[in-house]
């Protein structure tokens, strides 16, 4: 089951417009809340140019980001750069948050 709220906002137009404010899954008698991952729209890993701002790990600032950090959820490492900074400070170099879990995400095209 998934549950989606949303509220209806009034444009200056008069045109109303639908905002998700939470998504929820019940799978096999778990709840889980779908959130966002900061930075995740600008980290296709597709056509990546060293010149595209906001693909690159903000470390190295040479390989695509692939590493998101938890609890703060900002999508802004490769995931050889995480693992050493895990080790080293084990703090979000975007917001300095402790870090308790990194997650790999691995964006591919639609043809692979």
């Amino acid at each position: 089951m998934q549950i989606t709220q949303a509220v209806l906002e009034k444009n200056n137009d008069e045109h109303f417009q639908v905002r998700v404010v939470k998504q929820i899954l019940w799978i096999d008698g778990f709840r889980y809340e779908l959130r966002e991952i900061y930075g995740i729209g600008s980290s296709e890993a597709e056509g990546f140019d060293d010149s595209d701002p906001g693909k690159e790990c903000v470390i190295c600032m040479t390989e695509p980001k692939d590493t998101a950090v938890l609890p703060c959820r900002h999508m802004c490492m490769c995931s050889e750069c995480a693992k050493a900074l895990r080790l080293q400070s084990n703090k979000c170099p975007i917001c300095r948050q402790p870090i308790e879990e990194l997650i790999e995400i691995k964006i591919h095209n639609d043809d692979q």
